[in-house]
């Protein structure tokens, strides 16, 4: 009877060891990094103020730091500070955008005007984006080069240091 067990808990041992380090091909568990290599998915979403709609399929031309937020996330409050100084100092070489998640657009004009926020800002009330982009929280952000294609994405807050370096190599071509 101890040869059956010993067996058995040997046989249990082997697959825990196989799952715990074989990795799933159905698991989508990398966030937004799953995008990088790619093209955002095509989206038409509207400008926040009446500006023109935004295509994502149009990003292209120059290199883009797309974040996606809401006005009730902490660090997504946190953050935009940073992205607004960044949309200051390295304008034009990068553009800076926004695309808001399921609020009403009262709420996000108010937010945006109190905190000073002028670089574009789109609003995607049924949350495609962050379904499509495999968003495991917010802010997520998004660094596009001149060919439309993500080259690097971040889930969560960013420092502006941390958000700077990775626009200048974008922009510079790395």
């Amino acid at each position: 009877m101890s040869r059956w067990f010993l067996g058995g808990l040997a046989v249990v041992a082997v697959v825990v060891l196989v799952a715990a380090f074989y990795p799933n091909a159905n698991r989508s568990d990398r966030g937004p990094l799953e995008m990088v290599g790619a093209r955002l998915p095509g989206v038409t979403l509207p400008g926040l103020r009446g500006g023109p709609a935004l295509n994502t399929v149009s990003l292209s031309g120059r290199p883009m730091l797309v974040n996606i937020w809401a006005t009730w996330c902490g660090p997504c409050r946190r953050e935009m500070p940073a992205l607004t100084l960044l949309s200051h100092r390295m304008r034009p070489a990068l553009g800076v955008i926004a695309i808001d998640q399921g609020e009403d657009a009262q709420v996000v004009n108010a937010y945006t005007k109190q905190f000073g926020v002028d670089f574009p800002i789109y609003l995607d009330r049924d949350q495609r984006m962050g379904t499509m982009l495999h968003l495991v929280g917010l802010p997520s952000s998004f660094f596009i080069d001149r060919n439309g294609v993500v080259k690097d994405a971040v889930d969560g807050e960013m420092t502006y240091q941390m958000m700077s370096d990775k626009a200048r190599r974008l922009v510079a071509g790395g």
